[in-house]
């Protein structure tokens, strides 16, 4: 296989950093590298090149609690320095996480930005699949992938009227809703690993392992050419 695609990796949460960014440029697989605030995207950046295969979204995770007014405006400003936007999104499964008000004020600044600039995101929705709708309605940005989508059919397909993408992982595909995933239209799939959350053949996702998680994804769907359907899907994202 080549020229495969992850859209949704966190390479910061992983130890050998330094050795996986290597592994991703020499199995020359495009990945991008999400993070969860501006300052872990700044710190990427100034500590591990970018290259053709390799590259970092800047994030604003809904999850993290210590974000506020001061990291926002650091979103503002460092986001000019980057295509892509992620990990950002809602999050209202655990009352520990950032305070409702906050995560609905961040994701509409961020999407509102984001559809202007027409910037590539990769986003977090849980429990709040509804909000999501409603502010991606509002600004109808043109990049938007939800990632390890976990809602109702409804809102997915709501979702996909919007014009959204959606990465799938090898998790995804053993799980309790894996048979939503195939109402969604072929046209709106992507693959992502999530590493270092997803496990391949029983193994903790690393790059090196890309190639098994398209097969096993493949196989979910019955679709051999699915690797070269999803490189047109990014393809034609990028060129959106």
């Amino acid at each position: 296989m080549k020229n495969l695609i992850d859209t949704h990796f966190h390479l910061d949460h992983y130890r050998n950093y330094f050795e996986i960014a290597k592994t991703i440029t020499e199995l020359e697989q495009y990945t991008i590298c999400v993070t969860n605030s501006p300052g872990i995207f700044l710190s990427c950046k100034n500590l591990i090149p970018e290259t053709k295969y390799l590259k970092f979204a800047i994030g604003f995770h809904p999850q993290e609690t210590t974000l506020g007014g001061r990291e926002i405006n650091d979103f503002i400003r460092l986001i000019s320095s980057t295509n892509y936007v992620g990990e950002i999104g809602l999050d209202y499964s655990q009352k520990s996480y950032m305070s409702k008000p906050l995560q609905l004020k961040y994701f509409e600044q961020i999407v509102e930005i984001c559809a202007s600039k027409n910037k590539f995101m990769t986003i977090h929705v849980r429990k709040a699949e509804k909000d999501a709708i409603r502010i991606l309605e509002k600004y109808h940005p043109t990049k938007a992938i939800i990632h390890w989508y976990t809602g109702g059919c409804d809102d997915m397909l709501r979702l996909v009227d919007l014009g959204c993408y959606f990465s799938i992982n090898t998790n995804m595909v053993k799980g309790s809703k894996k048979e939503n995933y195939h109402l969604l239209p072929l046209e709106r799939i992507l693959i992502e690993s999530d590493g270092p959350y997803t496990k391949v053949n029983n193994k903790k996702y690393t790059p090196a392992l890309l190639k098994d998680a398209y097969e096993e994804i493949s196989r979910f769907y019955n679709n051999p050419d699915l690797p070269r359907n999803i490189y047109y899907n990014f393809e034609k994202i990028l060129l959106s």
